[in-house]
């Protein structure tokens, strides 16, 4: 179990490195060539295909959940059951969405054009768009099945090369006059290849033969798998929502220009988010598992020592986040970025950080089937940021926003750390003690070193940034080894440290 959580959550966290090296090298090779006008409308188009991702009903962790439990079982008429009842479904998703991204760009991208300007490219970026989501919905299935049979280190080494190819491809070949084309067409040639390849893994016989035939579609196989998805989907539509509202707004409000200004410091801590979904994202069918056995006391332990984990490095990030991220833009991409984000780095750090207090709330309780309480209350969450969004851009302008997407987690997260403690008999203030207090002396120490050698240095260039977030980190890693790990952890820490450096 833990050989697998490790080689799982360590491929998940080697993406998520590399996806963050290439978006520090080309973030200002698209701002530059974009434009802030095209690479905003890039953002604002994101934001509109993450709308989409809820025409999936919830159903992709339904799909792996179920891939898992059948894989298990030997399955094999359930596994072609599953995997062709919702293929079906996402590939009739994936037509309507070509359709009406082919129906807008034909008749109406004169509406995303800048006034004056041609708009024929815009016509061509929003069909590629539609025929990138095409391919997408139905990949969605088999990336759902690899997840299902455990196999993220087989996906990952595909993204990862995916990604390497397509940044290399853009970084020579990107132009001012062939930009936003050019980026939204490799993304979806990208995209288009790396789920054919999944959908050609899933039909091997190492993995079961697994393909779309029609004779293995069923109708009550995919209401089912509706039925178990349908929490997720609300959830899935309010967490969209809630993460793709600040961009429309400030783009419809204040005008496409002003986006780059917010999305560069919300794809920063983005980053921080996506680490702690990947730390997390093997866990589910692990909890799903130890509850299909009544392992009860297990899960709690697992819970327990996993939250103090991620919750210790998410604190980390977050603290060298608010204190060189403003540097970082700065020297990045320029000193009017840095400027705009001083304040807005604070609210979105505060954003990201906070949920993840609870970090592994959303995995365990869908693993157990009580994943409701997000269906109920997300959209509220959702609601709350729209309205405050609406209300605040005008007189408070980017900032307004921001401040606006931290105040429903205050309401919301301690109501989910009180559902999931209920579940997991824990009484909250021991999943405090235990989980979320021991990382705040290591984030502390960290400020404290960072905050000194700020007082040497300057935090002017990659070089000192890079010192100060090193020298921080050693002494983060100092008190996570001192404080956050007790003793047996230390030891079977080192064994296997040394265990590997025996190897080699």
């Amino acid at each position: 179990m833990i050989r697998t959580l490790f080689v799982n959550t360590g491929s998940n966290v080697l993406v998520m490195l590399v996806k963050l090296v290439i978006t520090f090298i080309m973030t200002p090779v698209f701002v530059h060539n974009l434009g802030k006008y095209d690479y905003g409308l890039w953002e604002m188009i994101g934001a509109v295909i993450g709308y989409m991702g809820i025409l999936d009903l919830g159903l992709r962790p339904a799909i792996s959940r179920y891939a898992a439990k059948h894989h298990a079982e030997q399955d094999s008429q359930a596994l072609e059951s599953v995997y062709m009842s919702a293929f079906a479904f996402m590939m009739m998703v994936g037509l309507l969405l070509f359709a009406f991204f082919l129906c807008w760009g034909i008749w109406f991208s004169g509406a995303i054009a800048p006034e004056g300007e041609p708009y024929q490219k815009y016509t061509l970026f929003l069909i590629i768009i539609g025929a990138h989501l095409l391919i997408s919905f139905p990949g969605y299935v088999a990336e759902s099945y690899l997840e299902g049979f455990q196999k993220y280190y087989l996906k990952n080494n595909i993204t990862i090369i995916n990604s390497i190819v397509g940044s290399t491809l853009l970084y020579l070949l990107i132009t001012p006059e062939n930009g936003l084309v050019l980026l939204a067409g490799i993304n979806a040639i990208g995209i288009s290849i790396k789920y054919i390849l999944f959908m050609w893994l899933l039909s091997r016989p190492a993995f079961g033969a697994i393909r779309a035939r029609w004779r293995s579609y069923s109708w009550a196989r995919l209401k089912e798998l509706i039925v178990f998805g349908f929490k997720s989907f609300v959830q899935g539509i309010a967490t969209r929502v809630e993460n793709a509202t600040d961009v429309l707004v400030i783009g419809l409000i204040m005008g496409p220009a002003m986006v780059p200004f917010y999305s560069i410091p919300a794809n920063l801590t983005q980053h921080i988010r996506n680490l702690g979904w990947t730390l997390t994202h093997a866990f589910m069918p692990l909890f799903s598992g130890l509850s299909a056995r009544a392992e009860n006391d297990t899960i709690r332990r697992v819970f327990l020592i996993s939250s103090r984990y991620v919750v210790s490095i998410l604190l980390a990030m977050g603290t060298g986040a608010l204190l060189l991220g403003v540097p970082f833009i700065s020297v990045w991409l320029g000193p009017e970025f840095g400027e705009k984000a001083e304040w807005l780095i604070v609210f979105l750090v505060f954003f990201t950080v906070l949920p993840f207090i609870n970090p592994f709330a959303s995995r365990y309780l869908t693993a157990i089937d009580k994943h409701g309480i997000f269906a109920r209350l997300t959209p509220l969450a959702a609601a709350l940021n729209i309205g405050l969004s609406l209300v605040l851009v005008h007189p408070f302008g980017l900032e307004g926003v921001a401040f606006a997407s931290v105040v429903p987690g205050l309401i919301f997260v301690p109501l989910y750390l009180r559902y999931t403690c209920r579940h997991l008999e824990l009484p909250v203030r021991e999943y405090l003690r235990s989980s979320v207090l021991p990382g705040f002396v290591p984030a502390g120490l960290m400020a404290v070193i960072i905050l000194g050698v700020g007082q040497y240095l300057m935090y002017d260039s990659y070089r000192h940034i890079l010192l100060g977030a090193v020298l921080g980190s050693i002494g983060w890693l100092a008190a996570f080894w001192l404080l956050v790990l007790n003793r047996e952890e230390r030891d079977y820490v080192g064994a296997r440290l040394a265990r590997i450096a025996g190897r080699k």
